[in-house]
């Protein structure tokens, strides 16, 4: 009988392996382990405070989102809220500078979900330095036309203070800020970002890296033109006996730029002072053009300009009488008489030379040359000294009796 009864509780058991294992495969087939990837799991860090304190800073961003692979029954991955998946990056187990591999945890899996394998990323730490950069500017205006454009100035700073990774701080040659700008009729003002470049002209760009400010305000004034005579100014008189002809001024006049306000109410622009107290000669000085509070001299123009001030003797005049009128070429033969005789000759000319001519230094003469026998009217001719001029002969004409 007990042989029996084990022989019924042997097949008994094995009818129910057997029907688990049936069970099984039917629950395997509803319910199959199978593979399912994910793109894009936001990547979250951790510990960066730490990391930070040890002073250190990451060369580059992380990717800001990894692609998992993960295995499970279907009916656990469908409990799976893609939203809810998140990668931690830890930072912690970095302590100096250097190019790191580590591993991505990967959180929101329900139970009975793995991954295949966990994903990585190449972290690079660096040490956290700082420096000041001044700023170069690239400005390039084009006014308009009848406008002038003037020097840039920078608001708040013309330095920006950088922070980041020690590689890329080093390799900061310079900080720039660009404008470009055709056709300005007025005053320009811009927020500009600041970039910073390398040495060979290209940016360095990294989240990591802090400028500060990172914007800086470039303003260039730009104001109409307007072109201006140029007044000598003069002080003083020549010598007594002096006099100006004429006063010269090279260039004669000068495109200058403002405020249209302050361009209105300008007609001239003056130089500095020239003295030619007591000048007998004349004077010749290289000066200074005035400076008028908001108007500036365009760049293209002078500053200073060649003045000349043409000084002689005044000219004066003097009357000689010549007793003697002079006849000549008087046909031969003949006799000759005259009436009047005598004539008053009035010449001018610088004083120091006149007033050293005399009576003597004169010569009034009447040229007979082919005239025939008769009475005539005939002009009195004079000779004056070198320098002098002939102002009247009186009279102009003596009457001429040839017998």
């Amino acid at each position: 009988m007990h042989s029996k009864l084990g022989k019924n509780f042997a097949l008994k058991l094995i009818s129910v392996i057997i029907a688990i294992i049936l069970w099984l495969i039917a629950i395997r087939e509803q319910n199959p382990e199978v593979t399912r990837n994910y793109d894009s799991v936001p990547v979250k860090i951790v510990n960066e405070d730490k990391f930070k304190e040890k002073g250190l800073t990451l060369v580059y961003d992380i990717p800001s989102g990894v692609n998992i692979s993960v295995r499970g029954r279907v009916r656990d991955l469908e409990r799976i809220n893609a939203e809810q998946l998140q990668g931690v990056l830890d930072l912690s187990e970095v302590n100096e500078p250097g190019e790191y591999r580590l591993l991505i945890d990967i959180k929101g899996l329900p139970s009975g979900v793995t991954l295949r394998r966990k994903p990585d990323v190449i972290v690079k730490a660096d040490y956290l330095v700082y420096k000041d950069v001044v700023i170069t500017t690239d400005i390039d205006i084009k006014e308009a036309k009848g406008y002038l454009a003037f020097s840039h100035s920078m608001k708040p700073t013309n330095t920006v203070k950088v922070t980041g990774p020690e590689s890329l701080i080093k390799r900061i040659y310079r900080a720039m800020v660009s404008l470009k700008l055709s056709e300005v009729s007025s005053t320009v003002e811009y927020s500009l970002p600041v970039l910073l470049m390398d040495e060979e002209g290209r940016t360095i760009e990294s989240k990591y890296i802090n400028i500060n400010p990172r914007y800086v305000t470039v303003v260039v004034p730009v104001y109409p033109t307007k072109v201006l005579p140029i007044k000598p100014n003069i002080a003083g008189v020549p010598n007594d006996n002096y006099e100006i002809v004429s006063v010269e001024v090279y260039p004669q006049e000068v495109t200058v730029s403002g405020e249209k306000s302050i361009l209105d109410k300008i007609d001239s622009i003056s130089t500095q002072v020239l003295d030619i107290e007591g000048a007998t000669a004349d004077v010749k000085q290289t000066l200074k053009l005035q400076k008028y509070e908001g108007i500036t001299i365009a760049p293209s123009n002078p500053n200073e300009v060649e003045v000349i001030v043409r000084i002689r003797e005044k000219d004066i005049q003097r009357s000689l009488t010549v007793d003697n009128i002079q006849i000549i070429n008087t046909p031969e033969g003949s006799e000759v008489e005259l009436e009047p005789t005598s004539a008053e000759i009035v010449i001018s000319g610088p004083a120091t030379v006149i007033n050293s001519v005399d009576e003597n230094s004169v010569r009034a003469y009447v040229d007979l040359a082919n005239i025939s026998r008769g009475e005539h009217r005939l002009k009195v001719m004079v000779d004056i000294p070198s320098g002098t001029h002939l102002v009247e002969v009186r009279p102009a004409e003596v009457t001429v009796n040839v017998k």
